[in-house]
């Protein structure tokens, strides 16, 4: 919509209309950054003769267009000169009715300069422009040399046949470059275009060459090198061309000089082309036109390494065909070096490749030009180039099928026979696509060579707002994601081409001083008498080892087969003693019995004596929530362990590496991340029978009675496997300081004794600490032991301590509490906790009324609420509600509560499948949309009446939904996409009487205040697919409908394909009955999909969306929006005879698809596994991060990637996880390459 009034915009075109402030805030507000240029231009433009009578009117929907332009004044000056050029004054008001003619134009003055030019020069070109048809038609080579011909013959106020083939050129430029800009044809039917083009025009002036010239003329051949021999060709690239004659006599020669003369020539038309024909024998100083004998010796004796990489992308143009054929057919075997072995072959090639890479760098160095050089400088275009041509000389003599001209093709070869790895494919692919990109908008604006992205931040901001990217940062934006292809794309290149790569890592480790420490050692009595001499010598010896480098150390003593003795010393951090007894788990080892002490160093004011000290609170801040440890404080362990296997020296070796990490970790205030570590291998190591085994209960006996200083507890419980970490574990999350530790076990039972502070090193002595103290422990030791069944046992463990905090600070706690100590709460709690962080801090934390009487009823979870029930629920809830507000709420909490049902369910496993999932939450949608559409209307129909047709009918209305929801493939942080429709105009019966346009627009702002999303992305409503998007109605006009859907009209086709999900939900039935046959009539009976303007968008959304050198489980090819588009396109090419496609569920649509014999059977299932991992992914990577904004899946040696391997239920198998995303993106890729071309 209009972001001031449609009168503002008005007063604009009327002398002194607005103060110069008031004119400011307008143009500003439009992203016009020279107003004074901006508001004389359309005081020019509304005085024009052609356009006064209606400028007005066009004044509104000209705003509207230039807001979307990446830069308005730049399009507003454009137009005023196409006003003066113009003198078609039909053509002129067209802009007025057709508001998607006025934004193409808008989009192509704004998109390049060169091609705006182009038509200003030539008004008349637009009539072929508006037809949007055949802007993505495309054209082949014969076709354009059909038409050129046929351009000749036109009478042109006797220009000559060279100057109208500039002017069929520049036609034909004009016609891709708005398809391109349109985002109507994709990034390989432009380049496949441009080359075309270009070898038509060969072609032709090779024919006008020829004219004057004897037969023996003929026996000439043209070869396309570079960027035109591998159809690659920008808009302002030269022609790498060379010649080849049968004999090379001098006749030929006159050709190839004529040749170049009619391509390079300038007149008032312009150029052609700029020719390079460096690249024939022996560059500039060679003959013009060798033989073809002549030039297959150069290549046997002369050529270097480059010239026979250049002509892996060698293509006959025109001229003699079977002399063309004959070069690239003889020419082709004399690329290889045969002689050479394989490894000194391989080295050879890779050397002199990477040689000729290094020398155009430090040309690019000397010069400034390295950062943001697209073609060639680190991380560019050439760094695919040439990783490319390097693999199709080691491997093209073997592999033949790969030694094709273009570099995408050839890397698409290369990954089907697996000489390409997957993700490498991936990167080199997605990286070139991006950086051409680049080059073609920047070499477009004004037809000039230049590869590199603007310094000035305003040229940087203009490109990139022409590059799709939105917003006041999107110059930040492209530099980001160019940052990331260069990268990803570098780091490729290197490890083929650059030898040196793998030993540069290894020599970037780096190295820490090391920091005197205290030496001493002392303890106390119960030390002295448990330990002789030597052994208290030996712990004195190992404290004066500790260092930063090595903050830990451990001695080993074999007792017998199975036994033995493990000596710890180290610095004291709160949780190293859950850090030594995981650790040990870790590696298989039981704690038998063993005592623990933590000392200071010693008192120097007081020589010989050594104590522990009461600390200040700053100190005791600084311990706990820094993780610094006081100078001199240490802990030791003495313990005896047991495992049922030999121990061998590097079991030990091992042992002390770990420690020396997690020491490390708390060391550098990083204790979360230590905590997330050890539960991490815990979880791991623990046996699945363990994990599953009934939690038994622990006693502690809380005693401050027989020591002076510290509290005893006391603890007995059974000896169940990973006890000791869990307990420690507990203590540590709970805040509690062990001073002491003795370990006993009988039989199959713990006896331990702990010697504990709190925090501030007091007793603990409250009775309501206590109470807190014994339940806080006895739970998270509980739920320590669940962690295996968390998908992140880090997350779940910090989220539970914060939860049980929570429960302490509720009024009735005892209540939860009790509710807490059951076994099934536990163990949900445990999968609910690991799954996000998003879901505990913006869900279950403010829900906490909500979830506790889920905990208290985990039996009612197991079934599903059915769609009826919850429409009774709600209904009820509303009887006792008074006014708007408290609907308002009352709506709100139920959606909240119910979509916290329905993810419980989900997340404890108690829904049958997603697709269960995924209706369920449609079904609550579709009853809250309903219910606000009910809440609204009489509300509005109390202020204004009812809206009433020209009969005096009540006005239909009808409620669609699109997108998933249409289609109920309902998740997590789904978007809810509306379309509201209204049958016919009129007005409301009321006193305060609106147009039925106002007030279905007011009803659909009533609607959207009405419902709360509680975070953005969820439960947001999304109306921008209606006509116009943002800029049209929100209440649509089932004509307007019509005629914008309409195959003719002017939506895009984006637009036209989403109503495949169209579903109407609320409404008049006989409306929605007409709106459906509409759908039908528009999307179906043309049996037409473009599916060139189809990859044109998704290659948008790549750019856009895709990070460089990551996958996007949405948008990166073969995700899940290429497999919807290909099921889509199957749906209307074959939905006029087949209506059971048209089906708004994806799955459903497969199934038709199947039944009808449009794929196969193997398709079908290969489609549907597809389709569910990755919806799967999908809502797995959606509840961690509470939105659909970044989708980006995380890398697979992160920790980010084992979480999700576990949340899809893969466990530990990060491969196998890996493997099938590759195979399910893969296998998308070929079918919709094969089913829709």
């Amino acid at each position: 919509m209009e972001i001031f009034p449609r009168e503002t915009y008005k007063k604009l075109v009327q002398p002194d209309g607005f103060s110069p402030a008031e004119m400011e805030a307008i143009y500003r507000a439009h992203g016009f950054d020279n107003v004074e240029m901006a508001h004389s231009a359309l005081q020019r433009i509304a005085v024009h003769p052609a356009v006064a009578d209606w400028i007005d009117s066009f004044v509104p929907a000209l705003f509207l267009g230039l807001e979307k332009t990446a830069s308005p004044n730049r399009a507003l000056l454009n137009l005023e000169r196409f006003i003066d050029q113009s003198r078609d004054a039909t053509m002129l008001k067209s802009l007025m009715s057709q508001p998607r003619l006025l934004e193409m134009l808008l989009t192509l003055f704004t998109g390049s300069q060169f091609l705006s030019d182009i038509l200003l020069r030539h008004p008349e070109y637009l009539h072929d422009l508006s037809d949007v048809r055949q802007l993505a038609v495309i054209k082949s080579t014969e076709k354009l040399v059909t038409e050129g011909n046929a351009f000749l013959q036109t009478d042109s106020a006797g220009l000559d046949s060279v100057d109208l083939l500039r002017r069929f050129q520049r036609k034909e430029l004009l016609r891709i470059g708005m398809g391109d800009l349109l985002s109507i044809i994709d990034f390989r039917a432009v380049i496949r275009q441009l080359s075309n083009l270009a070898d038509a025009i060969i072609q032709i002036c090779l024919k006008l060459s020829l004219s004057d010239l004897p037969p023996e003329a003929h026996h000439f051949a043209v070869l396309g090198m570079g960027k035109l021999g591998g159809r690659e060709l920008n808009y302002s690239s030269d022609i790498d061309l060379v010649f080849v004659s049968q004999s090379g006599e001098d006749v030929t020669q006159q050709l190839g000089r004529k040749l170049i003369d009619l391509l390079t020539r300038p007149t008032a038309e312009g150029f052609l082309y700029r020719v390079d024909m460096r690249l024939r024998p022996w560059g500039n100083a060679g003959r013009l036109t060798p033989a073809l004998a002549e030039y297959l010796e150069y290549l046997k004796t002369h050529a270097q390494s480059w010239e026979k990489q250049a002509l892996l992308k060698s293509r006959f143009i025109a001229g003699d065909e079977a002399i063309g054929q004959a070069f690239t057919r003889q020419s082709r075997p004399l690329i290889f070096l045969r002689k050479a072995p394989d490894d000194q072959r391989t080295d050879a090639v890779r050397s002199e490749v990477h040689g000729m890479k290094q020398k155009i760098e430090q040309k690019l160095k000397r010069h400034g030009g390295e950062f943001g050089e697209v073609k060639s400088g680190i991380g560019s275009i050439r760094d695919v180039e040439f990783t490319t041509q390097y693999l199709q000389l080691i491997y093209g003599d073997e592999y033949p099928q790969i030694l094709t001209r273009s570099t995408l093709d050839a890397l698409a070869r290369m990954a089907a026979a697996n000489i390409l790895p997957a993700r490498n494919f991936r990167v080199l692919t997605d990286g070139y696509t991006f950086l051409r990109s680049i080059e073609h908008y920047l070499q477009m604006m004004h037809n000039q060579q230049t590869h590199q992205l603007p310094e000035d931040e305003r040229e940087l901001q203009f490109l990139a707002r022409r590059l799709g990217f939105e917003g006041k940062n999107s110059g930040t934006q492209l530099v980001n994601r160019y940052r990331q292809h260069r990268q990803a794309i570098r780091e490729i290149y290197r490890r083929y081409l650059d030898a040196g790569y793998a030993g540069q890592m290894q020599r970037s480790q780096t190295t820490q001083q090391p920091v005197s420490i205290p030496s001493a050692l002392s303890l106390d009595a119960v030390y002295n008498t448990l330990f002789s001499q030597i052994e208290i010598t030996q712990h004195q010896q190992m404290a004066a080892e500790l260092s930063p480098e090595q903050p830990v150390k451990i001695h080993t003593l074999q007792l017998d087969e199975n036994r033995w003795q493990l000596t710890v010393v180290g610095y004291d951090y709160l949780g190293v003693l859950s850090v030594i007894c995981g650790l040990l788990f870790v590696q298989h080892f039981n704690i038998v019995e063993g005592h623990i002490f933590t000392y200071d160093a010693p008192d120097k004011s007081k020589p010989g004596v050594y104590r522990r000290r009461r600390l200040p609170m700053s100190q005791l801040q600084n311990l706990r929530k820094k993780t610094v440890a006081v100078p001199g404080r240490r802990v030791l362990d003495v313990l005896t362990v047991q495992r049922n296997e030999p121990a061998l020296p590097e079991t030990w070796d091992n042992y002390q590496q770990r420690l020396t990490q997690f020491w490390e970790l708390l060391r550098d205030q990083r204790r979360d991340e230590a905590r997330g570590k050890l539960a991490r291998l815990f979880a791991k190591a623990l046996p699945e029978s363990a994990a599953a085994q009934t939690l038994l209960p622990v006693d502690i006996e809380i005693d401050n009675t027989a020591s002076p200083d510290f509290t005893v507890l006391r603890i007995d419980a059974p000896d169940t496997i990973g006890f000791l970490y869990e307990l420690t574990n507990a203590l540590a999350l709970n805040g509690i300081d062990l001073i002491r530790v003795e370990i006993r076990s009988v039989g199959n039972r713990a006896h331990d004794t702990l010697f504990v502070t709190d925090v501030r090193g007091n007793k603990i002595t409250d009775p309501q600490k206590q109470r807190r103290l014994r339940a806080a422990t006895v739970l998270v030791k509980q739920f320590t032991h669940l962690l295996p069944q968390s998908p992140n046992p880090a997350a779940a463990m910090l989220h539970f301590q914060q939860f049980v905090s929570q429960v302490f600070s509720q009024p009735e706690s005892y209540v939860e509490l009790a509710t807490l100590e059951r076994p099934e709460v536990l163990d949900a709690l445990a999968r609910l906790l690991g799954v996000s962080d998003f879901l505990w801090e913006d869900f279950l934390r403010m829900q906490h009324a909500n979830l506790f009487p889920v905990l208290q009823n985990l039996e009612l979870l197991k079934e599903a609420a059915t769609p009826e029930e919850l429409r009774n629920d709600l209904k009820s809830a509303l009887e006792t509600a008074a006014d708007t507000t408290t609907r308002r709420q009352i709506l709100n909490a139920f959606k909240d509560r119910e979509m916290f049902r329905i993810d419980m369910r989900y997340i404890q496993g108690f829904t049958g499948s997603f697709w269960d999932f995924s209706e369920e939450l449609s079904d609550l949608v579709e009853i809250v949309i309903r219910q606000a559409v009910e809440i609204a209307l009489p509300e509005l129909e109390a202020q204004h009446g009812v809206p009433r047709t020209a009969t005096g009918a009540r006005c239909p209305l009808c409620v669609c939904a699109l997108g998933k929801f249409g289609g109920r493939e309902m998740g997590f942080a789904s978007d809810v996409e509306l379309m509201f429709l209204f049958s016919e105009t009129g007005s409301t019966d009321g006193e305060k009487s609106l147009t039925n346009t106002e007030y279905f627009e007011k009803l659909v702002v009533t609607i959207a205040q009405l419902i709360e999303a509680r975070k953005e992305g969820i439960f947001e409503l999304d109306l921008r697919l209606r006509p116009y998007g943002k800029a049209g109605r929100m209440a649509v006009l089932l004509s307007a409908f019509a005629e914008y859907f309409a195959p003719e009209g002017p939506a895009w086709n984006y637009e036209r394909q989403s109503l495949v999900r169209l579903r109407p939900i609320f409404g008049d039935d006989a409306l929605a009955k007409k709106i459906v046959a509409l759908r039908d009539q528009f999307l179906y009976e043309s049996a037409a999909f473009d599916a060139a303007a189809m990859r044109a968008i998704r290659e948008k959304q790549v750019r856009q969306l895709v990070a460089g050198g990551t996958v996007n489980a949405k948008f990166s090819p073969g995700a899940l929006v290429e497999l919807e588009y290909l099921v889509q396109g199957l749906q209307i090419l074959h939905g006029k005879n087949h209506p059971e496609l048209r089906q708004t569920n994806t799955r459903k649509a497969l199934a038709a698809l199947e039944n009808c014999g449009i794929i196969s059977k193997k398709d079908h299932a290969g489609l549907m596994d597809a389709h569910l991992f990755l919806r799967r992914l999908i809502e797995a990577q959606r509840m961690v991060r509470g939105n659909a904004k970044d989708l980006t899946i995380p890398p697979e040696d992160s920790d980010e990637f084992n979480f999700l391997a576990k949340r899809l239920n893969y466990g530990d198998d990060i491969d196998r996880l890996h493997e099938d995303m590759l195979t399910h993106t893969a296998f998308i890729q070929k079918i919709s390459k094969k089913l829709l071309r």
